[in-house]
């Protein structure tokens, strides 16, 4: 069993048409634990895709994960996980509910803050997604991927001073992060930061020259200022 598991889990990994193909003949799997992980790795997939066999099948290993979870309900990390379900099935309300339970219960529980800002964001609402930011923010400080997260949506609300400030913030605490260097500098350009933008982008590409994104960037900032000799090579 513990292999039919291993490879329902697996299937996080797959696109939709593998996944279907490894984890529906496990949602009849005679043990419950491959049958809800099989329910679990499928819930991506949009349920009015799904054959009638398969999604009623579906349904009923969803049921039963619900009722794992819930004999865990004194742990966060069950809320986590149904609401990571929850969202998948565009049960955007309950999911956010099951999020906020989880930070009751562990207030500095990143995993939640995380799904929950980003489930904010996907359905509108960045002004509650910044708050759930900056509170996780207040609890972890050092946390460099809660900045970025916070730099990346200010900056999607057109706050672009504030969005660079946590994306420079995200860039000093993981510094060896390329992407993070790369929205940085792309931020503090539409600030009309040219000079502190450059550095951001080099930042970036010293630490990924085969990054075709973070080159052409890089290129396009010396070629619009004309600086042939730092853009052609490039």
């Amino acid at each position: 069993p513990w292999l039919r598991g291993a490879a329902a889990g697996a299937c996080d990994a797959l696109g939709a048409e593998a996944r279907l193909a490894v984890a529906a003949p496990l949602l009849s799997d005679p043990v419950l634990g491959v049958r809800i992980e099989a329910a679990r790795v499928l819930s991506v997939l949009p349920a009015a895709e799904l054959a009638p066999d398969v999604r009623a099948r579906v349904d009923a290993g969803l049921r039963e994960f619900e009722t794992a979870q819930r004999v865990q309900g004194d742990l966060p990390g069950a809320h986590l996980n149904l609401g990571v379900v929850l969202a998948n099935r565009g049960e955007d309300a309950r999911a956010e509910a099951e999020y906020r339970t989880a930070l009751r219960m562990d207030p500095a529980f990143l995993p939640a803050s995380f799904n929950l800002a980003t489930l904010l964001n996907k359905i509108g609402r960045n002004a509650d997604a910044e708050t759930a930011l900056r509170d996780a923010i207040l609890l972890s400080p050092e946390q460099g991927d809660l900045h970025y997260s916070l730099g990346l949506l200010l900056v999607e609300a057109g706050k672009l001073e504030p969005g660079a400030e946590s994306l420079g913030r995200a860039a000093a605490l993981m510094p060896e992060r390329a992407r993070v260097h790369y929205n940085h500098g792309l931020a503090l350009l539409r600030s009309g930061k040219r000079a502190e933008a450059g550095r951001a982008l080099r930042s970036a590409y010293e630490r990924a020259k085969g990054d075709p994104q973070i080159v052409h960037a890089l290129a396009l900032f010396h070629a619009q200022a004309g600086e042939w000799a730092s853009a052609l090579p490039l």
